[in-house]
């Protein structure tokens, strides 16, 4: 999973708006007292943030009802509040029977499991063929040997493409097809395209877990592993691809062409704006053109998207790096119904659902080669089609060492985050951001070095040398023969 998509990280404390936004969604479930539902089938309560796939879903869930005596009941999640509205009905022990994890990632997938937040699926699940089998990893989608969920997705992915309005990037002089590749480009488009009221890039900078995966996409295109530096073990935020990717994030605040809204809006509100023509370009994932399509038809055909996340040297040198996926759907372990959830689920690994999936053009499906079996618009077949050529398959401690997942258990925040030190940069918080990174990085080793130790106290047999893999090589998948 990818990113996964657009998540909050989970919180220590639940403010007063949170409260109320959870609130308001558990009540939109059904999950408050005072709202009942007939008795003669089971419901099952299904949370996500994936909203281009709600039509196809749908479909899945009336063919599951007329199959079983169920049903199951949908409310959709904004990306940046579904982590606390679920953290507020795992509380009351009101979770939903089926639920997405925003943001994810191996960290925050151990930490929930270790807090008891999921079940196994029943022994009848099904996941048997090759590409499905090797996306099953245990302390990634098994835990003790059982799987607890599996990717609907692909691995090969990021979420910092640069799509763009053909006609503005004409306008200011670039190619109105294969639009800003590189970092110079991308910021003397933005310069462009600013006049008559329209800026050249929106940023969701108010959201800061997809500002994050922004900044780490652009510092692996710039030579970064990634957070983790895989020759050392060490986090690497302060270093030099990490501060170059920093630097050209901010470089269009310097130049004035960034929309002033950005330090106030998230994801689809950006996205929203931009759409509107108050920017040209924005950048997002594959499930842009599924978000365009469905709210925004009339603008599609006008858009287009670069081929890779734009890069500051050579298009040949410029790599991403995906760990292994996570689950996307998760079964809730206060669910009463395990049964019937791992049916609907099972629903969602049929060949028929990977190509319907593909002509959702949200995140591209598991089983990539189904996008060209599909009916999907040119740019999402271009975003996906690139993820081939420049995105590769990271190390990941876990692979190696399942106890590396109790390691992730222990880990606590590290606050403020890569997402709040960006937000801070924007805001005039520092001049120089070396010293706040390296300080960021710093904390992590240390917090890390503390859970490890936390860990082997309770048995683990894990060392910081598990974060270490001297067979890694800029450009290369990392496949399981190298571990």
């Amino acid at each position: 999973m990818t990113i996964s998509r657009d998540g909050a990280a989970p919180s220590a404390g639940l403010s007063r708006r949170t409260l109320l936004q959870g609130m308001a969604m558990l009540g939109a479930a059904g999950l408050l007292p005072g709202r009942a539902f007939a008795q003669d089938t089971a419901t099952i309560k299904w949370w996500d943030i994936f909203q281009p796939l709600i039509p196809l879903h749908e479909k899945v869930w009336t063919d599951f009802a007329a199959a079983n005596p169920a049903k199951v009941e949908y409310t959709p999640g904004n990306p940046a509040d579904m982590m606390q509205s679920l953290q507020l009905a795992f509380r009351s022990n009101q979770l939903p029977d089926v639920f997405s994890v925003p943001n994810g990632n191996a960290a925050t997938i151990n930490s929930l499991q270790a807090a008891g937040w999921f079940q196994p699926l029943a022994d009848s699940f099904v996941f048997d063929k090759p590409f499905q089998k090797e996306a099953l990893a245990e302390g990634f989608t098994n835990f003790d040997g059982k799987p607890y969920s599996f990717p609907i997705f692909a691995i090969r992915q990021t979420s910092t493409s640069l799509w763009f309005f053909k006609d503005d990037l004409a306008a200011a002089g670039m190619d109105a097809e294969t639009g800003p590749e590189s970092w110079d480009d991308a910021r003397k488009a933005a310069l462009g395209a600013t006049k008559d009221g329209k800026y050249g890039l929106i940023l969701p900078l108010q959201f800061g877990d997809r500002m994050k995966a922004h900044l780490i996409d652009l510092a692996q295109a710039a030579g970064a592993a990634g957070e983790v530096d895989w020759k050392t073990g060490d986090y690497a935020h302060a270093s030099q691809p990490f501060l170059d990717a920093l630097e050209f994030l901010m470089s269009f605040q310097k130049d004035g062409s960034l929309h002033p809204a950005s330090s106030s809006v998230d994801a689809r509100q950006g996205r929203s704006r931009w759409v509107a023509g108050e920017a040209a370009m924005f950048f997002d994932g594959p499930w842009n053109s599924g978000v365009l399509n469905g709210s925004f038809k009339e603008q599609i055909d006008l858009i287009s998207v670069t081929g890779q996340v734009p890069y500051p040297k050579d298009k040949a040198s410029a790599f991403n790096y995906r760990a292994p996926s996570t689950g996307t759907f998760y079964m809730s372990a206060q669910s009463q119904h395990p049964d019937l959830v791992t049916q609907v689920l099972q629903m969602l690994t049929t060949d028929e659902y990977y190509v319907a999936l593909a002509e959702r053009m949200d995140q591209p499906p598991l089983d990539p080669t189904a996008v060209e079996r599909a009916n999907v618009h040119p740019a999402y077949k271009k975003v996906v089609t690139g993820y081939q050529e420049y995105v590769r398959i990271a190390p990941d401690p876990l692979v190696r060492n399942t106890a590396v997942g109790q390691v992730y258990a222990e880990m606590r925040d590290v606050t403020p985050g890569l997402g709040e030190i960006l937000q801070g940069a924007f805001s005039g918080a520092f001049s120089d951001p070396k010293p706040i990174l390296q300080q960021y990085a710093d904390q992590m080793n240390r917090e890390r070095d503390r859970a490890i130790e936390a860990a082997k106290g309770k048995g683990a047999e894990v060392s910081r040398d598990d974060w270490v893999f001297e067979a890694w090589q800029p450009g290369e998948d990392f496949t399981a023969d190298k571990y």
